[in-house]
Formats: structure tokens, C-alpha cells, sequence
């Protein structure tokens, strides 16, 4: 634990994010690198497309999760720091009069520097709603699925990012769509007027939320190694 303080403190005083440049140059190609301020962005990326399809017979029309807040936290902005804090978070993939529309970039140009470790998604609130829509074979038939549920359930993503003086940085966040959806039992699924739903009081829901939880993630220079 003291090497890993040691070599982010070394980092933060050298202005540099962590990694090596090849590492920030692969992380910057995932958003817009450099807008020209400071403080931080957090792009979002689905993986496969969504809408699209995301195996053999199956295809997501709609992946949106709406949550209370997005926080990104360091030792210079504790969680709840306005400047570094978007409430409420609207993710949403979906077509949308024949254009597909994603989640727009989080633009925090007020972040101050610091050395950054975690990024959470919803901390409990009336705002917190997932859904998930599409198309699915079960047999020999197609069926259309709608998988909702509200509860407090927060994502948090552990990070290393030493953020300079006048510096700013992307975080890239990507979300295993095909993760998500290989969690739901379609084939045991009940029907509401020929769709396949899943109860919101349904224990399985338990496994469907911890594949989300492993879903969303930042790339590998963002991680830190070890406990």
C-alpha cells in the first residue's frame, strides 16, 4: 500500500497521469484527450453497440440505467464535492427516430488536482432505474424482453489518476452489454402479454445487478494493482 501511495504521490508531482505515454495516448484516443481546459471527462462506451445485436438471436433495442449521481473521488474532492459530482445520471443507448443515441460525455472542467481513486455510479436515491430492452429466441420462437428494475444499488470503479495543476484528463468507461444480458435466464423467463419480463422481487435480479457491477469498467491503466 505504501509503494502504490508512493509512486501516485511521484506521479501527481511530475503533472503526469499514471501510465506510461503510450498508455495515456491509447486512453485520450477514447475521448477527446485534450478539450482545451482543465479538470476531467467521462466518456461512455458500449460493448457491442447497443442497438445492436449482442449474440446469435439476440439484440438490445434499449440499455439505459438512471441513477442518482455520477462522483469521481480524490483526496482533493471528497464524495458529495459538487465539482466533481453530476446528479442526477442519465445513461441511455437506444434508436431514436432511426439515430442511435448514447450517453453524452460528463464534463467536469471544475475538478480540482489531485490523485483520484474511485468513480461511482448512483449512491442511492428515487432516481435509480434500469432497464433493458430487445429481442431474444427462446426454442424456436422470438420474443420480444423487457427487463426493468429500481433499487439503490451503486457501481464503483477503483482508479489511479494523478491530475495536475491546469491538467486535464479522460476517463474512459466501458460497459460489457453482452456480460449483462449472458446474466438473465431468458428461457426460464414469465411472459406479460407475450413479452419475457423479470420481476423486480426476483432473487435472480442479485446476479443480473452483479454482472453489472463487473461490467462497467476503466481501462487497465486506471486500476490499481493489488489490495
Amino acid at each position: 500500500m505504501t509503494y502504490r501511495i508512493l509512486i501516485g504521490l511521484m506521479l501527481l508531482l511530475a503533472g503526469c497521469p499514471v501510465g506510461t505515454a503510450d498508455d495515456q495516448d491509447d486512453i485520450d484516443a477514447a475521448g477527446d484527450g485534450n478539450s482545451g481546459t482543465s479538470g476531467l471527462t467521462v466518456t461512455w462506451d458500449a460493448n457491442p453497440d447497443v442497438p445492436g445485436t449482442i449474440a446469435v438471436d439476440l439484440e438490445v433495442d434499449e440499455l439505459r440505467l438512471e441513477t442518482s449521481s455520477l462522483r469521481v473521488i480524490g483526496d482533493s474532492a471528497p464524495p458529495g464535492d459538487s465539482r466533481t459530482t453530476r446528479a442526477p445520471l442519465d445513461l441511455r443507448w437506444r434508436d431514436e427516430e432511426g439515430t442511435s443515441q448514447m450517453p453524452a460525455d460528463i464534463e467536469l472542467v471544475a475538478a480540482p488536482p489531485g490523485l483520484y481513486s474511485r468513480l461511482e455510479i448512483g449512491v442511492g436515491g428515487s432516481n435509480e432505474h434500469l432497464r433493458i430492452k430487445g429481442t431474444v429466441r427462446v426454442g424456436s420462437e422470438l420474443k420480444d424482453f423487457d427487463i426493468e428494475d429500481e433499487r439503490q444499488h451503486p457501481i464503483t470503479m477503483n482508479l489511479v489518476l494523478a491530475l495536475g495543476p491546469g491538467q486535464h484528463s479522460t476517463i474512459p468507461v466501458s460497459v460489457d452489454v453482452a456480460l449483462i444480458l449472458a446474466s438473465i435466464p431468458f428461457d426460464q423467463l414469465p411472459s406479460e402479454d407475450g413479452t419475457l419480463v423479470l420481476p423486480d422481487d426476483d432473487p435472480r435480479f442479485d446476479a443480473v445487478w452483479a454482472a453489472i457491477d463487473t461490467s462497467f469498467t476503466v481501462p487497465a491503466t486506471f486500476v490499481i494493482i493489488g489490495r
